[in-house]
This record gives C-alpha cells, structure tokens and sequence, in this order.
C-alpha cells in the first residue's frame, strides 16, 4: 500500500485552485479575468493555451460569452477529457486500444480457459464472459481506473481470467487508458503555457489520474472546483481534499451580489407560479408538450439559455429534436441519436447473418442486395429459383450441400451456372486465428468489391492482429467486426447544430456547472430518469466500500482549519474512488439540485402517464419530480393528480402545435382515414380491402392449390396474384412438404420414362413398387455422397424423415396395386398452361395445376384425355381426413355437406380436377383424396361438382373482377395463421365474416343468410 502524500506536488507553486458553489460566480471572478489575460499574452507564448470542461455545452458557454462581449477565442483551445488524452499521450509511444479490440482479447482469453479448463465452475463462468464480455470488462476498467488490481475480485476463475487478459493486451502491444493516464505524468516537459480546468467533481474520478497529469505539464494551471453538497459530501470532500493535498488549498470564490456560496437546496430559489408541470399520455404527447413548453419560455423576455434535459438517448429526445426541426428552432442537441455507419448497409448486414447462419434465408437476402457486383452468369431470381428447388429435393438447407447438389443435378435446369455463382460466396472458418480470420476475410471482401471496407478493417487491426495468439470462434470474430465497422454515428438536424443557440438538448449529467435561465427536466418517470448504469459486476457493495475507505487518509497538508473544517480527506496516491451504486446515486442526487439552484427564472417537469414497457400500467413518477412538486404545491403526488395533469397538458395543447410537420397535406390525411373507415364499415369489399378498383386488362389464372387457399386467405393470395408479394411463412412445416413432393416424385419417375401425361397399365402395380424403392434409395446414397464429400454425415432426423416417406410411398402404391377393374393410370398429370373451364357461354374459369394420379378405363377417341371413365385420386401425405357425404348431420344433405366443404377451402383442389377432365371429355370422374391411413374408395363424383354452379360463378367472378376481400385473423394466440407479406391491420373476425357473405354471397349457406 503506498503511503499518503507529505508534501505537495513540485508544480504547486504554479497551480491555483478555485472553489465555490456558483457558476455564474465562477464566470464572472475566475474564468472571465483567466480568459482576458490570456488573450492578451497568448501571442507571446510558444506553447498553447487550452481550457479543459467536463462536458461541451460548458465549453460552449464559455464561447458565446466571449463572443457577446466581443472578445476573440483564437487564444484558446477548447479541449474535451478525450481530446486532452489525446494530446497528452501523442509522444508517449503508448499504444491505447479501442473498446471493440480489448473485448475481442477478453472474449478469446475466456474461450481458451473454457476450452481447457477442467472445472465446471470455470467453465461456466468463461462460457458466460465469452457471450457477453463487456460487462466483466466495465468490471475491470473501473478496479483499473481506481488503481485497484485484479486480486480484488473474490471468485479465483474470475481472477485467472482477468490476469491472463491482463497479460495478452500486454502481449499485444497496448496499454490500458489508465495505465496510460498514470504515466503520463511522468513526463516532465510543459505541453500548455496556460490551463484552465472546469466542471470536473466527484463524478468524473476516473479522470483524476489524467487531470493530475495534464495540470503537471502546465506552466500555469488553474482548477475551478465545486462546493461539495450535503447529497454526496463524503465523495466530493474527498475530490477536493485530494486536490488540496496535491496542490495547496483552494481559493473561495466570493458570491455574485451577495449571495451565499452554500449549497444546499431547502425549498425552490425560483417562484412557483415559474414552476411548470405536464404530463404527456404517451411519448408522443409528451414530446409535443415539452415543445410548446419550450416556445412558451422562449417568448419570455428573461430567457438567455434554456436547457432541455434528458436521461439519455431514446424516443423522447429523439421526438424533441425532431418536432423543434420542424418548428424551425434552432437548438444544440447534445444527445443526437444514432446512425448507421457508412459500411453498415443492407448488404452488410446480409453478409454477417450469412457468415453467422449460412443458410438458405440469408443467402437470399445477400444475393438480393449484391446481385450486380458479383454475378455475371445467372440473374439473381434464377439463382433463388433453383436454390428453392434444390432445397425442396433434399430439405437441407447447408450452402456448401445446396452448391455440391446442384453442381451435380442434371435435372435443375441452371444447376451448373447457379453453383458456380455461389462459388464467389465463401464462408468464414468456424474456429481460427485473428490473423487467419483476416486472411479469409480479405479474400471474400475482394470479390465482394468491399476495398473501403478492408481498408478499415487493416487499418483497425494493423501492428496486432499477429501478436494474439490461439484460435477463437468465428461468432466472436463476427462480433468484432460488426462492432467494428458497423458502430453507429451521432447526427443531429440541421437545425440541431447551432451550439450557441438558446435552447440546449443535453443529459442532466452534461448540463450542470453553467447557468440557466430556464430549464426543464424531461421524462420523470421512476422506469427512466435518472437512470444509474449497471452495478459494478463481480465487486459487492460492501466490497467497494471498503476499499474506498482505505483509500481515504487525512489531509496533513492543511495548516490552518479550513472551509470544511478540520479533518479534510484525500487519497492515496496512485488511487481513485471506486464509484457503486450507492456512491452514483449520490452524484445524481447531487447534480439535480445543483441543476435547480442554477436556474434563475422558470423551470419545468414533464412524465409520461403510461408505462412504455407496460402501456396498461401506470408509471410513477420519480423521487425527483414529486420533490419539485410538493415544493411547488405543498402536497405529495397521486395517481390523481397524474390524471388530472395530463387532462389538463391535453387541454392546454388541444389541436395546436408548434410543429410543422403535423401539419400534414389533408388530402393525404383524409384518405388515409377514409381507407380506415371503409376497411370497418359493413358492406362488400372494396378497392381498400383486397379488391381491384377495375378489372384488369391482362388474364390471371390461378393454380387450384391457390383457389383453395383463396377461400381461407383470400387477402395473402390477392397479394401473391395482384402485387407479386409472397408470404415468408415459417411454419416449421418443413418436414410435410418435403415428404410430400419426395413421394409425388418418386411415384412419377417410377411409372413415367421421360414422357408427361402418359398413361401405362394398372398391372405394372408390382413393378412401380420395385421402382419406388431403387429411386428412394439412389436419392439417399446421393445426398450421403454429397454430405461425405464435405466431411459430413446425413443427420439421423433426415434419415428417419426419408424413412417415413419411403412408407407412405409404398403405401400409396400398394392401394393402386390392388385395383384390378381400371386399366390405365397416370402420374403428375399436368393440366393445361392454363386449363380452360367453361362453366357458361360467357364464363370461363382459368386453372393451372398437377394431378397425382389418374386411374382410367373406356378408351374414347372423342375425348381429348382418351378415355370417358376416370379417377382422380389426390395424394395427402399428412393426417388430413378423407370426404365422406354419407355420414350426415340432422336435416343435412349431401349437397349441402359437400358445399359447406368447398366454402370452407376442402375439395376445391379436387373439384377443380373434375371440371378440368370434364372440359377435355371425361364424362364420368369419380374423385379421392387419399391419405397413407384411408382406403382408396370413391369419396364423391362429377354430378356432385356440377351442381354447384353458383359456387364456381362466384370464383369466376373473383377471376375476372379481382376483388377478393379479407377473411380470418391477422395473428392468432394458439393455432395457426399465415403471415402476411405486408403490414396489415386486423380487423374484427365476426365483422370480416359479415363482409364476406356481402361481398361473396355465393359462399354463404342458405341457414346462415337467415340467421343474420
């Protein structure tokens, strides 16, 4: 332990220190003779003058004082802490890291001891720190910035960790900042003529080292402090004890008119009819409410600086900002919200997903986003085509298998061309070297065309990428690179760039230590303001407290009693406080009162009524904002009085706003609510609800799989026909599909030899059977073939999933076998492109689709298909039920039941078929929908079919007219609903189905039209 200081700093001599509880004060007796003299001996100097300020609104407080009294700031440089660092540490061949390198060194240290280490507990808690290292790192930088070792933190994994990080940042060439702040000092040479340190307390202990530094290499520094408050007396008794200890006591600034420099807030220094209160309903509101407040003090003739502040980023600011742009107020936003950088495009973000899942989904949106860069051979929509078909065949979706198989598909039409497009798409390595994973990169960015990109990547990673050794997964190099280059940017409006304007956007943390003349405090809710970081990781608050006060020792160095009276506090040397939990609350308490007492005419308070994260519950208000009000009022905040303000912030601001830009074109406005309106008024369907205005000039025609599914989402397949827009439906029905089409085509490649539509003989049952089997069993050693020649193995759930589908197939194929009154059969029989249905002299219905499998006897030379007696039998590899119009309800008939059916989206498919045979001369067609678990028998026939002519009027009409309405729900809590391509707003389901039988009468049954 090092001992306490016995003697000042050498260079005390040359340090003044400053202290008092007014800002105003501070202008006016210290910083505004420090500047006047300056200005007149900079020109004499050789090295600069600067003024260094806790944060930039201070800086520019400075400014526009200076600039109002017509004096020049060429003089001085205004620094930040960062920027100081920066100049302090130019010529000390240190070598500081970014935040995003030292995480990745902290996340390959934690999986190389989760690699190796042979506890459990270690493990576990590498394997956490390797997900999510920065939290552990905070941990860290605060020990390092106090002057703390790692030997503090209790837990020996924890420690082993931290010390072997410690050694590989080391290993790599950097120092940690504070270490870097530390050594700073011990460069003798003056780097400024003048210094002027301002705004810095107990909060900002981390700097102390750099301050400490920066006031050493100063021919002459001056330091203004802060009185310390009753709120956080201990911390910032021991801030200033620490710079009297270092540099001699301070100087009391005298107070401006008499005033007193203590600080301590009893009740409001300003009167209460200056003291205002809205509550906004939600955000929106909010923001509108803290605008008008704005113009409101705005037009007070005593408004010189309104500050407007905030917890943080969010919603709110960002609102703020947005609605003083469109007011035309100039403002200096000092919070700015966040931007994409200018790597962190769609296209980017493609590839990292990609690199992260290199799947079929991913790959997709990459080759959308970089199709003219890379692809020369294929168009984009051919490669997706035959990637989804390549994926449909063998239901993996892996990119290296998909490429591998469509090399090698003689029977995907562009199979060659899309492989070899996709051979300009490489995937990282899943465990390598930083240096490696460089390597790998470059390559890919070049025939990506990305060189800005590997410009900043070998800029970033230059002089130490080689030094860090040992592989790491690519997720951590993903995440370092998406860190790296994909960091958002601050912007700000244009409006939002005047730092002299009157009205500042900043954090209350950036706005104390100057003065105000109005100011308001922006979301005062318990859930958002002040928000505390999160607690110090791996450190317990008992912990942290003990090891502030071994820090503390008594300041020797006074000679007489001073201002705080005998027993001043300063630290060890080579120490700082380390600040809890408890030590920030105290700070933050501290600042709002130090941000009211600097406030000279009128301040405000607003709060959201309704939780964001719950908008059914109630937010309370803050500690803070019910203090300001019972000082105000004399009476406690409750769920009432929130109610009764926010009535009162809706009545005051009524229609009005100061922001143009709700002041939208009403052309627009109306049409947007009379869309609204009409998508909720019961009446038939219209050009606001799925529905074509006009009929178009060109003829659609749907597959009958489409008019199926018109009849339960009729919207989703206006969308897909109309607009070109298909859902993204991930139902994880993966396995159904693909069972299905692997049966279907093996049933067709085991009868067909290379010619569609062709009928062979039922008595070749047994041999279609045999062929069924080689086909499945070709198709497994292909992908097996496939999956080796990658270093793979077929999983074991594909393999039972092919297992199941070989069954069914044999299934399907033995019911056929056992026919010996048809003929003929026929598999994957293909309709016309499209198959014309005439249903009357000037209705004809226009249908695409595939029949499974067609038995047929009585050859006719007449009919166009050959024969006038089929079946039409449907394969449903699944669990859907067959038709039975025999078992019937009370009072039902079979018309009726088989019509209930096709209302509700069954048997469209197969009745389709019927009238498609029909048309091309088939007069009698029995039809089946067979499943693995039904016996093959007829289920219904033509004669039921034709009789629905209404049914199949109605289609036609929706054929023709392009109105199909809305039917069902638009997200459903249990079952199934099938997304929507588009953003769509839900409506009523007993409404929509009242809109349908309007606009579809056809699809009612008789009872329900009387019902209703």
């Amino acid at each position: 332990m090092s001992h306490a200081r016995s003697e000042p700093e050498v260079h005390s001599r040359r340090v003044s220190l400053h202290i008092g509880a007014s800002p105003e004060a501070a202008w006016k007796n210290v910083v505004r003779h420090w500047l006047e003299r300056i200005g007149t001996r900079i020109l004499q100097a050789k090295k600069p003058a600067a003024v260094v300020t806790a944060s930039r609104s201070q800086a520019y407080f400075f400014r526009s004082r200076l600039l109002a009294e017509g004096k020049s700031l060429l003089a001085v440089k205004f620094l930040s802490p960062p920027q100081l660092r920066e100049l302090l540490l130019r010529d000390g061949g240190q070598r500081v890291p970014l935040r995003e390198h030292l995480r990745l060194i902290l996340t390959v240290t934690a999986e190389e001891f989760a690699s190796k280490s042979t506890d459990d507990k270690t493990v576990l808690v590498a394997k956490s720190i390797a997900r999510d290292a920065d939290r552990f790192l905070r941990a860290l930088d605060e020990l390092r910035a106090a002057g703390w070792t790692f030997d503090e933190i209790e837990s020996p994994a924890l420690r082993e960790i931290a010390a072997r990080f410690e050694q590989r940042v080391h290993e790599c060439g950097f120092t940690f900042v504070h270490d870097a702040d530390r050594a700073a000092r011990a460069h003798a040479q003056p780097l400024f003529s003048n210094l002027l340190l301002f705004g810095f307390d107990a909060a900002h202990w981390p700097l102390w080292p750099l301050l400490h530094a920066a006031t050493l290499r100063a021919d002459k520094a001056t330091v203004v402090l802060s009185d310390p408050r009753d709120e956080a007396r201990d911390l910032d008794e021991a801030w200033v004890g620490t710079w009297e200890e270092t540099f001699g006591p301070a100087e009391v600034i005298p107070g401006t008119n008499g005033e007193s420099t203590a600080s301590s807030v009893e009740s409001l220094l300003v009167p209460a009819s200056n003291v205002h209160f809205v509550i906004g309903r939600d955000t929106t509101q909010q923001a509108r409410a803290i605008v008008a407040l704005a113009a409101k003090f705005l037009a007070d003739s005593h408004c010189e600086r309104l500050g407007i502040l905030f917890s943080g980023p969010g919603a709110l600011p960002r609102l703020v900002a947005t609605f003083l742009e469109s007011a035309g107020i100039a403002h200096n936003d000092g919070i700015a919200h966040l931007a994409p950088s200018a790597f962190d495009d769609d296209a980017w973000r493609a590839w990292l997903e990609l690199q992260q899942t290199p799947r079929l989904k991913p790959l997709f949106r990459l080759l959308r986003v970089i199709e003219g860069r890379i692809f020369d051979e294929l168009p984009v929509l051919k490669i997706e085509e035959t990637l989804r078909r390549a994926y449909n065949d063998m239901l993996i979706d892996d990119i290296e298998l998909l490429r591998d198989y469509c090399a090698n598909g003689s029977d995907l039409r562009h199979g060659n061309a899309a492989a070899r497009e996709l051979e300009k798409i490489q995937v990282l390595p899943e465990n390598a070297t930083l240096a490696e994973f460089l390597s790998h990169t470059r390559t890919i960015f070049s025939k990506l065309r990305w060189r800005e990109h590997w410009n900043e990547l070998e800029r970033l990673s230059r002089n130490w990428s080689d030094l860090l050794p040992g592989n790491f997964s690519k997720s951590s190099y993903l995440r370092w690179l998406r860190e790296l280059l994909g960091a958002p940017t601050l912007e700000r409006d244009d409006l939002g760039l005047h730092p002299y304007a009157r009205v500042h956007l900043l954090a209350y943390g950036n706005a104390q230590g100057q003065p105000w003349s109005h100011l308001i405090f922006a979301g005062l809710n318990d859930e958002a303001w002040p928000a505390l970081n999160d607690e110090l990781a791996f450190i317990r608050d008992e912990q942290i407290d003990e090891l502030n006060r071994q820090n503390k020792t008594l300041n020797r160095r006074a000679s007489k009693r001073g201002r705080q009276g005998e027993g001043h506090c300063s630290l060890r040397d080579g120490k700082t406080l380390l600040l809890g939990p408890n030590e920030q609350r105290q700070i933050r308490r501290r600042q709002l009162f130090d941000l009211v007492e600097s406030v000279s005419t009128g301040i405000a308070a607003s709060a959201s009524l309704y939780s964001e994260a719950l908008p059914s519950r109630i937010a309370n208000p803050s500690e803070f904002f019910s203090w300001l009000y019972f000082n105000t009022h004399g009476r406690g905040v409750s769920q009432q009085t929130l109610h009764s303000l926010e009535q009162q912030t809706r009545d005051w601001l009524k229609d009005w706003s100061p922001v143009d830009a709700q002041k939208v074109d009403s052309i627009s406005v109306g049409r947007t609510g009379y869309a609204f309106d009409a998508r909720r008024q019961l009446r038939p369907a219209g050009e606001y609800e799925f529905a074509l205005r006009s009929p178009l000039d060109q003829e659609k025609s749907l597959r009958v799989t489409q008019w199926e599914q018109a009849l339960r989402w009729p919207a989703i397949v206006w969308m897909e026909i109309f607009l070109g827009v298909e859902p993204d439906d991930d139902t994880g029905d993966a396995w159904a599909i693909a069972t299905g089409q692997w049966v279907h085509r093996w049933l067709a490649h085991s009868v067909e030899n290379g010619e569609k539509r062709k009928f062979v003989g039922v008595d070749r049952a047994d041999e279609i059977r045999e062929r069924i089997w080689k086909e499945a069993r070709e198709f497994r050693e292909r992908l097996a073939a496939l999956c080796s020649g990658r270093g793979k193995v077929l999983p074991d759930w594909w393999r039972s999933g092919w297992s199941n589908a070989l069954y069914i197939a044999d299934c399907l194929a033995a019911k056929v076998s056992d026919l010996h009154d048809w003929s003929e059969m026929a598999v994957e029989y293909s309709l016309g492109e499209p198959s014309l249905i005439p249903l009357s002299e000037k209705e004809t219905l226009r249908v695409r689709g595939r029949i499974d499998l067609i038995l047929a006897r009585a050859k006719s030379d007449q009919s166009q298909i050959g024969y006038k007696d089929l079946w039409v039998v449907d394969y449903k590899t699944g669990r859907q039920r067959g038709f039975s119009l025999k078992e019937l309800r009370k009072k039902d008939t079979p018309q009726r039941k088989f019509r209930k059916q096709l209302i509700d989206g069954r048997g469209v498919q197969l009745a389709l078929y019927a009238l498609a045979v029909h048309a091309l001369g088939a007069e009698h067609v029995q039809l089946t929908l067979l499943s693995p678990a039904e016996q093959l028998e007829p289920q219904f026939h033509l004669d039921d079919v034709l009789v629905q002519k209404d049914f199949w009027s109605e289609l036609h009409r929706m054929q023709e007219t392009g109105v199909f309405g809305m039917l069902g729900p638009v997200h459903t809590d249990f079952g199934f609903a099938r997304s929507y391509p588009l953003a769509t707003l839900p409506i009523d389901i007993d409404l929509l189905k009242e809109k349908w039988a309007l606009t579809h009468p056809a699809f009612v049954l008789e009872e329900e039209e009387k019902v209703k």
